[in-house]
């Protein structure tokens, strides 16, 4: 009789283990997982829409990492990612190279970001004009005297080449010379992977100067955000003053290195893909933009 019991017992435990991990796998194969891929400068808010999503649809895995703009493009076109996070439009030859793949996509604005010059809070610097920017990155303004400071070298911060941020602020502010060639930044500039690096450098090197995403920057006392001039007899605007983001001027162009923040998608019929996009560009979503230091798309006039 015991031997029976036993036997029971066992064939009941199996019986009750195989049917939890039958369930188990059951609700494994119904989550869908969505990749997001690219722009350092968004890994933040990228995270924070994917984890308030996650908690209201039980189905959805989000994945996210960063990597650059240009590696979140290139896993796009190679189908190795569901979403391209970028702080900048498609370049012609990404463009050029999705079309001989013959891989479509749609370009989703999802915010807004302006990028901030920062200094260390010891400099009394308190504004540059863009020309003034663009010579100091070239190296052409090496010292902070030639800008009516103290005598001080100025030391470089800036961005790995794959960087959205680095593409956008070489087009935007560097630009290009009388005769067209795109002007380069010095080779003494120090690259840095992430945005925040680039904070934590500037805030421990007196002689510092980095450019990045304000959202970064906005809330840290340990380093100076610059007003920025379009020129010498303009008006200087910062992207932030006292801790609070300046929306106003940034939706407006006003404020001169403001930029679009994508997500770029396959043109599929993927349903959770698209579920997320609705999601990030909605009310709630944009409100997810706010708390996270970004700039949320302008509201719609009516």
């Amino acid at each position: 009789m015991t031997n029976k019991i036993y036997f029971a017992t066992i064939l009941f435990l199996i019986a009750t283990s195989t049917l939890f991990f039958s369930c188990k796998r059951k609700d494994e194969v119904k989550k869908s997982v969505i990749s997001i891929k690219g722009s350092d400068t968004m890994v933040n808010l990228a995270q924070k829409w994917a984890e308030v999503y996650m908690k209201m649809s039980k189905n959805i895995s989000i994945q996210v990492t960063g990597g650059g703009s240009g590696t979140g493009i290139a896993a796009l076109i190679n189908g190795t990612t569901d979403i391209a996070a970028s702080s900048r439009e498609l370049k012609p030859k990404e463009i050029d190279l999705a079309k001989s793949k013959n891989v479509s996509y749609n370009e989703i604005a999802v915010a807004l970001d302006g990028l901030a010059v920062i200094v260390h809070p010891s400099n009394q610097l308190d504004n540059l004009t863009l020309e003034q920017i663009r010579d100091i990155f070239i190296g052409k303004i090496k010292n902070f005297k030639d800008l009516s400071q103290e005598d001080k070298r100025i030391n470089l911060y800036g961005r790995e080449n794959s960087s959205g941020t680095y593409e956008f602020f070489k087009d935007h502010v560097l630009g290009k010379d009388e005769k067209g060639n795109p002007y380069d930044y010095a080779t003494s500039t120090q690259v840095l992977q992430g945005t925040a690096s680039l904070a934590e450098a500037v805030a421990k090197d007196i002689n510092g100067i980095a450019y990045g995403g304000v959202g970064y920057f906005a809330h840290r006392d340990d380093v100076k955000i610059l007003h920025v001039k379009k020129d010498k007899d303009s008006e200087p605007i910062a992207p932030a003053e006292n801790k609070i983001l300046n929306f106003k001027s940034i939706w407006s162009g006003d404020y001169s290195i403001s930029r679009n923040l994508y997500m770029y998608i396959s043109s599929t019929d993927n349903e959770a893909v698209k579920g997320f996009i609705d999601f990030v560009v909605s009310p709630e979503g944009q409100k997810l933009v706010e708390e996270m230091e970004y700039i949320p798309l302008p509201p719609k006039s009516n």
